[in-house]
């Protein structure tokens, strides 16, 4: 078993497509790695080989922190998990690496569905249930097979009313990645940011890291908002990958609640992700129930209307590697409990 590290950008996303993984995102492509880069993290990508045959790509991130330093490991490995005698292999030099870099841990983030078979697997390699999420792990998808008439069907006929309404309205959308459009966007992302009340209240994407975001994914971004009497209301980003389109980024200041122009906004991206011959609308982060009590039990709520279903995957995993990993533990667990968030059990 060899692990090396690539530098061919072609090579990695290609394989990502013919891997053909269940769920997938942006996450997987070799531009979100350049990102990572540029916000000045330490990453290596490596590919695994076993007779000169490749069986698993994945991406880790070298995080320093006073809690203790690990290697992050977001949405990987793509591999044939079902054979089990060459992840063990994998791991022991996985680990001997992060010892070497003086790691405390090593977290997966991994695709894998939220199924009791899949956490016994991390559970009989000495895994153990991380203290805190650091990307999205329940998400909300949408085929995008069905037609456009179709999927307007299928939203509630309440919800439909608001789409509808803001079309009578003359609401305006605009499809577009001018720097004007972009400004704005982060303007009403930080502005939303700080109207929330304190259970809502999320920390916004640093300014930079958006306007990295535009230059590494440009031909793969759109920007949507929506206006009213020349005002934009409205304002969503979306980042395609393949045939997957996320909503990533948004903000709003409601004025017309009659026909809250959110409603049209999500309609006009979801319909413009289609016309880019996408087959799956990812609404990126939900609460992992309807539970009101969750901090962002408001947002699940309003992109769950858009009809289809819940996709759970597990939560992140650890792989402790020395005492030092208990200070992380405590600093994460007292901050999960802060914020008030839980996580799904395995099915």
């Amino acid at each position: 078993m060899d692990l090396k590290e690539i530098k061919d950008k072609e090579l990695w996303n290609s394989f990502v497509i013919t891997a053909n993984p269940e769920f997938y995102s942006f996450l997987q492509s070799w531009e979100w790695w350049e990102l990572q880069s540029q916000e000045g993290k330490k990453i290596v990508r490596l590919w695994i080989y076993k007779w000169n045959l490749l069986i698993w790509i994945m991406l880790v991130i070298k995080n320093y922190a006073k809690r203790g330093n690990y290697y992050f490991i977001p949405h990987w490995p793509l591999l044939d998990w079902s054979i089990k005698e060459w992840i063990s292999s994998i791991l022991n030099q996985l680990k001997s690496m992060a010892r070497s870099d003086k790691m405390s841990f090593i977290r997966f983030n991994s695709t894998l569905q939220n199924l009791k078979i899949n956490k016994d697997f991390f559970d009989r390699n000495w895994f153990i249930n991380a203290p805190m999420h650091e990307h999205a792990e329940d998400t909300h998808l949408l085929s995008l097979l069905p037609s456009e008439e179709e999927l307007l069907q299928n939203i509630k006929k309440k919800d439909r009313y608001y789409i509808n309404r803001a079309i009578k309205e003359w609401v305006k959308i605009t499809i577009s990645n001018s720097d004007k459009q972009i400004e704005k966007l982060i303007d009403m992302h930080y502005t939303h940011s700080k109207r929330e009340n304190w259970k809502n209240k999320y920390s916004a994407f640093k300014k930079s890291f958006i306007y990295w975001l535009y230059k590494i994914f440009w031909k793969n971004i759109s920007t949507v908002s929506a206006s009213y009497n020349w005002k934009i209301e409205s304002i969503l980003m979306t980042i395609k990958f393949w045939k997957t389109c996320v909503y990533y980024i948004a903000a709003s200041d409601i004025i017309n609640s009659k026909f809250s122009p959110n409603y049209l906004c999500q309609w006009e991206a979801i319909k413009n992700a289609k016309r880019e011959w996408c087959t799956i609308y990812n609404f990126w982060w939900v609460s992992p129930d309807e539970n009101p009590k969750h901090p962002i039990a408001w947002v699940s709520k309003f992109k769950r209307k858009f009809s289809w279903f819940d996709y759970s995957l597990i939560h992140a995993q650890d792989l402790p590697l020395n005492n030092k990993y208990r200070l992380n533990y405590l600093v994460e667990t007292f901050r999960r409990i802060k914020r008030w968030y839980y996580y799904k059990k395995p099915e």
